[in-house]
């Protein structure tokens, strides 16, 4: 499965795979937002929102400012 993470092409082995499955295998811990071809996922469903080939899901880090 090919998908795009924060723009960058990444393959996988599986054909498809969980939200929480692809955190896990690009060892992402807490503290971030996830959205799926530009919806963002609520983190009580990352184990059961599925991502397939051709998705874009974009990783986000909180920023401070001031």
């Amino acid at each position: 499965m090919t998908i795009y993470v924060n723009g960058e092409k990444k393959v996988f082995e599986k054909e498809q795979m969980s939200v929480r499955e692809l955190l896990d295998a690009l060892q992402y811990k807490e503290g971030f937002a996830v959205a799926l071809n530009t919806t963002f996922v609520l983190n009580t469903t990352y184990e059961t929102t599925m991502i397939k080939e051709g998705d874009v899901l974009d990783i986000l880090a909180p920023v401070q400012g001031g």
